[in-house]
């Protein structure tokens, strides 16, 4: 099962926060910064929940794979956690349906989410339910130190309050083993005895994932997050509360790019329920042949079925439901195709929607499909509730967003969701499915009315003279109703007149009006959500992210330059095979990497100044944005060093090697197998007193081959970049365009000459002053601060973004980078040669400069930056 484009842009936000936290080890100041490169400073604010304790929330939408998503998520959080670190998590579910579901899943070994994390940790992985934890099943200090441990576990257990949660708390005789390795425990639970099973996983100091944490945001489920003493937390919702840190959005634009939601939701309003009821059938019926004609091209099965969203009256539920059900029947449709689903009647149990043996096309419900519950046949929600009443549609709105096998269909109405309400108050019922989307993490952009509702003669009231002559409505007639509010008298009558209208060959079936209807909508819904112009950092941004975005238009005098301006960049030739054309990829640095072996490099490395990794970190200069876990002097760690010490010599050598090997499998483009014989030809070297040295400092050795291994690797890349570029592997073409927009974190607009209407203000003095000096050359027609990690970048064996672009009256396109006096070493040697080699493939009208303030100690090929401004008016 691979990941989708959206759910890998979501991990790799997760992934360069950490990478941003080890830099800075402070998860506040990562997160300002993480939110800072994304041009959205205004989303940085972290707020912190947990004290010590990095605390991040990714929001998905109904349909979106939040589950799989944390199935990837587990790794790259392991990755930057000390090496050290017992890799236990805690995955809290809201309820006792999603606990059984996840649980399921993620214990069965032929599962797409259980076979990533088998992939991701080695097939050492064991998943436990409350009660295995309870009986200490395969729950042992052994087993959690050399496995990934996943405790699914729901948050009623855990919270304090609840009496059938104490057994977590109490005396444990099963986990009497865990206090004697761990020890005493550092943040004690009150009112949890030292062996109680909360107070072992306080000490596990797990990673805790909160699927649907918009439910965990009491204070009793702060308190109960806060005793688990996690080491990082990391919630999954559609529906985020204000205090949520969100490190990645996803929207519906993604999703529906995606396949993976029927969107728009097309909005019918009627005039009775009558017609609510006619229309969720006959637009079904016309929706399953529209189905079998996409199967028959396809092979994809698809049954629509209605959910009927009744309206019950205290304890006459099972009546009202009944009843629907014999009416139903009664419009020829068979009973196999009808079940009831509520909170007493649960007919869909052990029922396997998706197969296309199971009959159900209609199932009537009133919000017990409101959680836990997803079958992408569902298409249309018909809210049969009575018209005076306010419909709650919002509830379970979310059961018919999923998309049948994530697949864009060539029917473009099976696409699409449908809602049929009947209400006096058509606004109320807008408001509510527009609350609806926003609580599946949609927005007001993602539904369409089909047509205006009409206004409706009220019904007609007969006065009476009582008495003491006053007035009183009542009903000219009394129509055949039950306790569900329908009039089954004029459905009655609308589905005879259907029946008669059918036989007349002149007459347009009302599904296919209301189909053609929808079809519009979803087109000019189509059309309205790919509106970003030529802005292709804008296109991978997510609505709610661009909201927060400065954005800042190019001037309407240079709008012609950036038009016919392509710049090139470096492609990998992929040559002509029996089975494909060849074609041209934009070159990446992980192409770069092939044919690396470990095999025969040398593994000459000085370990002199190797340093102990697990080492007690000075905290006393830190901020309080140091994750505790980054806190060496922690009892996991001093656990890991006393357990560590106990081993035998010959145990002590492998634990090391593990711990590198650990360590360096982070290394894209190396053999995980080439890494561990690479890795036992070092120590297979080493002295007596080497190896003593290494028991020492696992981590600062594991961080001098990892060094050796990285330059190696980048060297190789270096190679294969220069050897492909003279073979003509590596060509240089017209490929990108300067958006329409720019969106800097930080703008000026104090600057002649600019490109855009203001530029990116995150400019050193140096930049600054070179900007001056270019405003002054009548020669320059405009200039453009060139964003990192968002604008052009010299795609080879680094990438690099230049500070600067140029463009002169002459039409040259000069590229500068700036740099300062202290800054004259490899990276600064790394760039110029790129640059030159760029500049010397893009064409004669291509430049490329590193500047420095003086002209003292110039590395080879860069220039000052008088000599810099001299170049350009000449040019």
């Amino acid at each position: 099962m691979e990941m989708k484009g959206y759910q890998k842009a979501v991990i790799s936000d997760l992934t360069h926060y950490l990478e941003l936290l080890n830099e800075t080890q402070n998860y506040m100041t990562a997160f300002e910064q993480f939110w800072r490169e994304k041009s959205a400073p205004g989303l940085g604010l972290y707020r912190n929940v947990i004290a010590g304790v990095p605390n991040l929330c990714i929001k998905v939408p109904t349909g979106g794979g939040k589950t799989f998503i944390a199935c990837n998520a587990i790794r790259p959080v392991f990755d930057a956690l000390p090496v050290t670190k017992t890799k236990a998590v805690v995955w809290l579910v809201p309820s006792e349906a999603i606990l059984t579901q996840t649980a399921k899943a993620l214990k069965d070994t032929s599962h797409p989410y259980r076979q990533k994390i088998d992939v991701d940790f080695g097939g050492r992985v064991e998943v436990y339910t409350k009660q295995e934890l309870l009986n200490g099943q395969n729950f042992n200090p052994t087993a959690v130190t050399e496995q990934l441990s996943i405790m699914v576990l729901s948050y009623d257990s855990f919270r304090t309050s609840r009496k059938d949660g104490r057994k977590a708390f109490q005396e444990n005789s099963n986990l009497a083993e865990f206090p004697k390795v761990l020890g005493k425990p550092d943040s004690p639970i009150e009112g949890a005895d030292e062996t109680a099973l909360f107070q072992i996983i306080n000490q596990l100091n797990p990673l805790v994932i909160v699927d649907e944490s918009h439910h965990a945001r009491s204070d009793l489920s702060r308190e109960m997050l806060a005793n688990f003493n996690p080491c990082f937390v990391l919630d999954l919702t559609a529906t985020p509360r204000k205090d949520s840190n969100i490190i990645s959005h996803v929207d519906a634009v993604q999703l529906k790019t995606e396949h993976m939601v029927k969107l728009p939701v097309i909005v019918y309003n009627r005039d009775s329920q009558a017609e609510v009821i006619l229309d969720a059938i006959d637009l079904r019926n016309k929706l399953e042949e529209l189905a079998a004609a996409e199967y028959a091209v396809s092979k994809k099965y698809i049954r629509p079925i209605v959910l009927f969203q009744a309206e019950p009256k205290g304890k006459e539920e099972a009546t009202t439901f009944e009843k629907i059900r014999e009416k139903l029947i009664a419009y020829d449709i068979p009973a196999e195709q009808i079940a009831i689903r509520t909170a007493d009647v649960n007919e869909l149990k052990n029922t396997e929607l998706m197969s296309a043996d199971c009959p159900i096309r209609y199932i009537i419900t009133v919000n017990a499909l409101s959680e836990g519950w997803d079958c992408p046949f569902a298409y249309i929600l018909a809210s049969i509730a009575n018209k005076t009443s306010q419909v709650q549609v919002e509830q379970i709105l979310g059961r018919i967003l999923r998309l049948p096998h994530t697949t864009q269909h060539r029917q473009s109405s099976l696409n699409m969701s449908y809602v049929l309400t009947s209400s006096n108050d058509f606004n109320e019922t807008v408001k509510g499915i527009i609350q609806g989307l926003n609580d599946a993490g949609f927005s007001d952009k993602d539904y369409r009315v089909s047509e205006p509702p009409t206004p409706k003669a009220p019904d007609p009231v007969q006065i009476t003279i009582d008495n003491g002559c006053s007035k009183k409505e009542t009903p000219l007639e009394s129509p055949e109703e039950d306790v569900s509010g329908v009039d089954w008298t004029l459905v009655n009558e609308e589905y005879q007149r259907r029946r008669e209208a059918e036989k007349s060959p002149e007459t347009t079936p009302k599904a296919d009006s209301m189909l053609s209807e929808a079809e519009s909508a979803g087109q000019a819904y189509n059309a309205a959500i790919q509106q970003s112009g030529n802005d292709p950092y804008l296109q991978k941004t997510p609505w709610e992210v661009r909201e927060q975005m400065p954005t800042f238009a190019v001037k309407s005098e240079f709008r012609e330059d950036i038009e016919r301006l392509v710049i090139p960049q470096f492609f990998a030739v992929i040559p002509n095979t029996l089975f494909t054309d060849g074609s041209h990829v934009l070159l990446d640095e992980a192409q770069l990497s092939e044919g690396f072996t470990l095999k025969n490099k040398d593994c000459d490395i000085d370990f002199a100044a190797a340093d102990d990794g697990i080492v007690k970190v000075d905290i006393e200069n830190k901020e309080n944005g140091l994750p505790r876990v980054f806190k060496m002097s922690s009892p996991e760690q001093q656990y890991f060093k006393e357990y560590f010490n106990s081993l035998p010599p010959e145990s002590r050598v492998r634990q090391c090697k593990e711990i590198m090997l650990r360590q360096l499998n982070k290394l894209n483009g190396v053999d995980a197998a080439e890494l561990k014989a690479y890795i036992e030809r070092i120590v297979g070297n080493m002295s007596k007193d080497q190896l003593a040295a290494m028991e020492k400092a696992p981590l600062g050795y594991a961080k001098k081959i990892k060094d050796k291994v990285q330059a190696l690797l980048e060297q190789h890349c270096r190679e294969n970049f220069s050897d492909w570029l003279s073979t003509e592997r590596i060509v240089c073409l017209p490929y990108y365009r300067l958006p329409d927009a720019i969106h800097p974190a930080a703008h000026t607009d104090i600057y002649a000459k600019s490109l855009y209407q203001a530029e990116d203000g995150d400019m050193n003095k140096l930049e600054q002053k070179l900007i001056m000096e270019l405003t002054a050359l009548p020669n320059v027609r405009w200039w453009h601060r060139n964003i990192s990690r968002q604008g052009f970048c010299i795609n080879g064996y680094i990438n690099h973004y230049p500070d600067i672009l140029i463009l002169t009256e002459k039409g040259k396109i000069i590229f500068a980078e700036t740099k300062g006096e202290h800054l004259k070493n490899d990276d600064s040697r790394e760039k110029i040669d790129l640059g030159a080699m760029w500049s010397g493939h893009a064409g004669n009208q291509y430049r490329y400069f590193m500047v420095f303030e003086k002209d003292a100690d110039l590395p080879k090929g860069a220039v000052s930056m008088s000599k810099f401004v001299e170049i350009v008016a000449a040019l």
